[in-house]
């Protein structure tokens, strides 16, 4: 199989994994708060839907060769963006009660003959992303990967403790970092001098330069680091997801930090989830 090959069968592997173990939730279950804050399951759920939804139609005017902005579009400040997605997707879940299965299988499907499409065509095809402008279908197919990796820890963290990352998905998260800081970025005012941020995950070093205003994240050691963070590429994972915080990460033995320990607040301050 080629990437693209594998990242799709990814993809529809973990939707149908998720779909699974939802079918085997009591209606409470539903109603348990996740661990993406201040959501219930059922608002990660309709989360899941309501995504599925828009890219499978960003992707069917990508298809047919669109991949500008839907009329009427206005551009929004990340944070104003991440405060009207979530009440849009708690709207919605009322909107679906009772009809969360159904929604879903239907969501997915569309979005699953989508890919289905793109691997008839091309992957470099561009289609429309409300943060990320217009960007590829394979582009697509890993937020997909994304969404459904995160958002699965979410709901079964719920009746799991020691629920983790989908295996497979950790090397296209990780691969993603970049992007996804780039995404959930909240500029401060320009600094004096820039921290600098080392990162080990998986033996995969990486040195993250914050400017207050601005970063950049390179592939690189960083021995002049202002902050060191050695983990597993899955507590990496989790710890710039916000799914797990310095400080039960450094108690559970999760995290090995060095450095000016302030800046791990800092971090979550500048990369706050979407």
């Amino acid at each position: 199989m080629t990437e693209i090959e594998n990242r799709v069968a990814v993809a529809k592997r973990l939707a149908a994994n998720i779909r699974e173990y939802l079918g085997e939730l009591t209606p409470e279950q539903w109603e348990l708060p996740s661990a993406c804050a201040e959501w219930q399951v059922q608002d990660v759920v309709s989360h899941l839907i309501g995504g599925a939804e828009r890219q499978g139609e960003s992707m069917e005017r990508g298809l047919g060769g669109d991949s500008n902005p839907p009329a009427g579009f206005v551009p929004l400040q990340p944070a104003e963006l991440s405060a009207i997605n979530a009440q849009r997707d708690i709207d919605r879940r009322n909107q679906l009660s009772g009809h969360f299965l159904e929604s879903f299988d239907a969501s997915y499907e569309k979005l699953h003959l989508q890919f289905d499409e793109f691997a008839k065509t091309s992957w470099d095809t561009l289609c429309w992303h409300v943060r990320r402008g217009a960007m590829t279908a394979a582009a697509y197919v890993e937020l997909r990967i994304q969404e459904l990796a995160i958002h699965d820890f979410d709901i079964r963290s719920a009746f799991q403790p020691n629920a983790g990352l989908d295996s497979d998905c950790v090397s296209v998260l990780l691969d993603m970092t970049p992007r996804w800081l780039g995404m959930c970025f909240r500029p401060s005012e320009k600094l004096p001098e820039p921290v600098v941020y080392s990162f080990n995950a998986n033996s995969q070093k990486y040195r993250l330069t914050v400017s207050g205003d601005e970063f950049q994240m390179d592939s690189a050691a960083a021995p002049d680091a202002d902050l060191s963070l050695s983990a597993t590429g899955e507590q990496f994972l989790l710890f710039t997801y916000g799914r797990l915080t310095a400080s039960d990460g450094m108690h559970l033995g999760r995290l090995a930090v060095t450095g000016e320990m302030s800046l791990l607040d800092q971090f979550g301050v500048w990369f706050k989830g979407l």
